[in-house]
């Protein structure tokens, strides 16, 4: 006789459940075989059923975003998933990492507001009552691409943000100063908060994004004191200690807080930039591109599992990054699982780096809304990322190709009268969506039609997954 587990439900937690296979099937009925939709595993649903205990081998009535339908009670689970989200910001890089204790951290936001977008349409910021805590946001670097769309969230009244990290490095008015002072081979002038009197003066979109900084800081406290009036945010809502924190991180820092060695749930390693210190003050390689060259570079750990996330790295910073940890021996940390391409898939890379890192998986963020002014993804990166993949099915997403364009009709080309050809529109938001239990892990995008009310919602969606390969222990050298 089969073997039957209880899933229990908590009044608590209202009955939420989550996907527990890679694709669940969300039936019609309580019987037969129609689906009305496929869930990615780590996607909420809510079990309405009045029971109070659910056995396995039955299909249960829940609801979730877009609709409600029937599940089979063995596809589901009470642990959260890891969840990372690479949103789809044309060309820049926006990254919402959703931790398993239900805990955010947002790498970049774009240019734009697609970012903020995002985040208003999945935590329902549109109503006035409900809100969101930020454990950390990363500005990887200063450009435009991945700090102009953080603006509109750091002054935003309902999202708390606890931290602010960025790489030290700050665009100028003079350029002897931008992004700071050189003194032989190395960059100096990194700052935490560079509100002191004496510094170089900003740019204007730097003095912008301090702002926001300073908004946000002083927003927290008020924030806080919302939330805690809710149910659900009671002791969740723990500040650094000394509260809001805005500072450079670099390699020295080991871990981003509060995803230190000890945390449980998830570990964020941080690699890159790696500063030195000529006489009391630290400093960066200084050659070409130094902006991108020092990005914040991430490495997510979660079980056996790891993704690493590049910002704008470029050829001549990869080599430095072999030097360095060559020299120290560390030259394993840098292998991942899936490897989030530097710089929007340019041509400038290096073949070394890639080997050394041997993803097996690859995702891309990319895409000019007009017209292709930057050629990203490159093709020849698109044939060399997951070269050193030692499994048979290497995958490779990229935001710009899931984006989906369609072309327009004859009126609506008319309409825009622009002389340049065939113009396209965005048929669907193009998210790469990652899951991790710890032991499988997954990628995904979704196509299809487009849901006639929620165009984020799972109803008519299909899935295009790739899932990490279970590796045997011996052949994995463990």
């Amino acid at each position: 006789m089969k073997k039957q587990k209880d899933i229990i439900l908590d009044p608590m937690l209202r009955n939420y459940v989550y996907a527990a296979a890679p694709l669940v099937n969300i039936f019609e009925a309580a019987e037969g075989k129609k689906t009305v939709a496929k869930m990615l595993m780590g996607e909420w649903m809510k079990i309405t059923s009045p029971e109070s205990s659910i056995l396995a081998d039955e299909r249960v009535k829940v609801v979730y975003r877009g609709g409600e339908g029937f599940v089979n009670s063995a596809d589901l689970t009470r642990e959260r998933c890891l969840e990372i989200y690479f949103l789809d910001v044309d060309q820049g890089d926006s990254i919402l990492i959703q931790t398993p204790d239900d805990r955010r951290v947002l790498i970049d936001g774009g240019e734009d507001d697609s970012a903020l977008s995002f985040l208003r349409n999945k935590y329902h910021l549109d109503k006035p009552d409900k809100y969101i805590d930020l454990e950390a946001v990363v500005a990887t670097h200063s450009d435009l691409d991945h700090t102009g769309g953080l603006i509109k969230i750091l002054r935003h009244p309902q999202i708390a943000v606890k931290r602010v990290f960025h790489n030290g490095l700050f665009r100028r008015t003079l350029k002897t100063s931008d992004p700071g002072p050189r003194i032989g081979n190395r960059l100096g002038g990194l700052e935490d908060y560079p509100q002191l009197p004496g510094s170089p003066e900003l740019s204007h979109f730097m003095k912008k994004f301090i702002d926001a900084v300073k908004q946000a800081e002083k927003r927290l406290p008020r924030i806080i004191k919302k939330m805690e009036s809710e149910r659900r945010w009671h002791n969740r809502l723990d500040l650094p200690p000394g509260g809001f924190i805005c500072r450079r991180l670099d390699a020295a820092d080991q871990y981003l807080p509060p995803y230190g060695k000890d945390n449980k749930y998830l570990q964020i390693k941080v690699l890159w930039p790696c500063a030195d210190a000529a006489g009391t003050l630290p400093r960066y390689p200084s050659k070409s591109e130094t902006v991108n060259g020092n990005s914040i570079v991430l490495k997510l750990i979660h079980g056996n599992n790891s993704v690493l996330l590049t910002g704008d790295l470029n050829e001549k910073s990869m080599d430095d990054i072999i030097s360095h940890y060559s020299q120290a021996g560390r030259l394993d940390e840098w292998h991942s699982d899936i490897y989030k391409a530097a710089h929007h898939g340019s041509q400038h890379f290096s073949v070394p780096f890639l080997k050394l890192i041997s993803p097996d998986a690859a995702v891309i963020s990319s895409g000019d809304n007009r017209f292709d002014k930057h050629g990203h993804p490159s093709a020849v990166l698109l044939g060399t990322i997951t070269r050193f993949s030692k499994i048979e099915k290497p995958a490779i997403f990229s935001t710009e190709l899931a984006a989906c364009f369609r072309k327009l009709s004859p009126s609506q080309q008319a309409e825009f009268n622009s002389g340049h050809g065939h113009l396209y529109e965005r048929a669907i938001q193009g998210i790469i969506h990652l899951r991790s239990n710890g032991k499988q892990m997954h990628l995904g995008r979704v196509f299809g039609r487009r849901p006639p009310k929620d165009p984020h919602a799972q109803t008519l969606w299909k899935w295009d997954v790739w899932s990490k390969p279970l590796r045997n222990k011996k052949a994995a050298g463990d």
